[in-house]
């Protein structure tokens, strides 16, 4: 028996193949571009090098169109910060310093802002950076104040 539901299943599935298709085709269109630009960038170092072309002239006009790409492109984009390991027992430390300096609480992009200047300290995800820290810090409070996090002693 068919019906309505068969027959959307069906229409559902041929999507479904169509976009991997298509996905696949991409993936090999983008995989030959690669290839080509290699080997475009690859003749013009050769042709460079029986001309007699310095490497500061030839990648200074080689690297003038991808800067504007990328400095095009970046802005679009999100940039993950590289992974870096920290002392979590050590930026505890400099988090109740701060505190106490401060002697009134910190919002949670106040103390991040206060740890890179002071002690060079950044995390890629703030809150998680923090909230590692904290684990050695029983006596700092957490409150919000909207979708703030507010820290104090």
């Amino acid at each position: 028996m068919f019906n309505e539901r068969k027959a959307l299943q069906m229409t559902l599935q041929a999507m479904l193949e169509q976009r991997m298709a298509l996905r696949r085709q991409y993936v090999d269109q983008d995989k030959q571009l690669g290839a080509d630009i290699k080997q475009l960038l690859s003749r013009i170092r050769e042709l460079d090098n029986e001309a007699g072309i310095g490497d500061d002239e030839s990648s200074e006009d080689t690297a003038m169109p991808t800067e504007e790409f990328s400095d095009d492109l970046m802005k679009r984009m999100k940039v993950r910060k590289a992974h870096i390991r920290h002392d979590y027992l050590e930026v505890a430390k400099h988090i109740e310093n701060l505190l106490q300096e401060a002697m009134s609480p910190m919002s949670l992009a106040d103390l991040c802002s206060v740890l890179k200047a002071r002690h060079q300290v950044e995390f890629a995800s703030p809150y998680i950076g923090v909230q590692k820290s904290l684990k050695y810090l029983p006596q700092v409070k957490v409150e919000k104040d909207g979708r703030k996090l507010i820290f104090s002693l």
